[in-house]
C-alpha cells in the first residue's frame, strides 16, 4: 500500500479511491494562482510575466495534487511535485532579478536548472520532491541576499509567509501516517492543513515580492525649465 500516491499522508481513500479532504484542499493552490493573476493583471507597478508565471506554477501546483490525492491519471508523483517546482523556480528568478542580474543570465540558470531536473527525472522519476527541494533552498538563499542587502523591506506580507509556513510544516510533520494527529477517517486532515496554510503563504510571498518589481518601460521625456522656454522664445 505504501506506493499508493498519498497513502503516507494519512487520509483513507474512498471507494473510488479519492482522499476527500486531501483532494478538496489541493484546490486552494489553483484559486490562489488565479487570485494573483488577477492581482497580477490590475498592478502597473509589478513585472507581470513573472507574476503571470508564478501563477501558472501555482495552478499547476493545484492540479497535480488534486490528481495525486484523486483519480491519479498523470504520472505521479512528478505531477504532483513538478508544479510545485516550476512554481520556486519562478519564484527564485523573481528573486534573482530583484539582485539585478541581467534577465539572460536568468534565463539562461533557469532553463539549465530545469533541463538537468528533467535529465535526473527521466533516470529516477521519483526524485521530483528532492529535486523541489533543491530549488527550495536557491530560492532561501536569494531571499537572505535580498534582505541582507535592504532591496525589499519587510512587512505583513513576511509575517504572514513565515507564520503559515511554520505552522503548516508542524501539521504535515505530525499528521503522517502513524503521527499523533493521524486519524484516516477525520474531516480535519493536517496535510490538508498544510496545503491551504502554504496555499496563503506563497500567496503572500509573491504580493511582498512582486509589489514594485517592474522596471520602468519608455523613455522620459524632459520637462523644459521656465527659463529654457523662455530662451527659446527669443531665437
Amino acid at each position: 500500500m505504501d506506493d499508493i500516491p498519498g497513502s503516507g499522508d494519512c487520509e483513507a481513500r474512498w471507494p473510488d479511491g479519492v482522499q476527500p479532504v486531501l483532494f478538496g484542499t489541493s484546490w486552494a493552490y489553483v484559486i490562489v494562482g488565479v487570485a494573483i493573476a488577477i492581482w497580477v493583471g490590475r498592478r502597473n507597478d509589478v513585472a507581470r510575466g513573472w507574476g503571470w508565471l508564478f501563477a501558472a506554477g501555482l495552478v499547476l501546483t493545484g492540479l497535480g495534487s488534486a490528481d495525486y490525492h484523486g483519480p491519479t491519471l498523470a504520472p505521479q508523483p512528478l505531477a504532483h511535485d513538478g508544479g510545485l517546482a516550476l512554481a520556486l523556480l519562478v519564484a527564485w528568478g523573481i528573486d534573482l532579478a530583484r539582485l539585478s542580474i541581467a534577465t539572460r543570465r536568468i534565463a539562461l540558470l533557469l532553463l539549465a536548472v530545469a533541463a538537468a531536473g528533467t535529465l535526473v527525472l527521466v533516470v529516477n522519476p521519483d526524485s521530483s520532491p528532492l529535486l523541489a527541494g533543491v530549488v527550495a533552498v536557491g530560492l532561501v538563499l536569494a531571499e537572505v541576499l535580498i534582505y541582507r542587502r535592504g532591496l525589499r523591506r519587510w512587512g505583513w506580507t513576511q509575517w504572514v509567509t513565515i507564520g503559515s509556513l511554520a505552522v503548516g510544516v508542524v501539521a504535515f510533520a505530525l499528521s503522517r501516517t502513524g503521527g499523533p494527529w493521524c486519524d484516516p477517517d477525520s474531516l480535519v486532515q493536517g496535510h490538508g492543513v498544510w496545503h491551504l496554510l502554504t496555499a496563503i503563504a506563497l500567496a503572500f510571498w509573491a504580493i511582498g515580492a512582486l509589489a514594485g518589481s517592474s522596471a520602468p518601460t519608455g523613455r522620459t521625456v524632459p520637462v523644459p525649465t521656465p527659463d529654457q522656454t523662455r530662451s527659446k522664445g527669443l531665437r
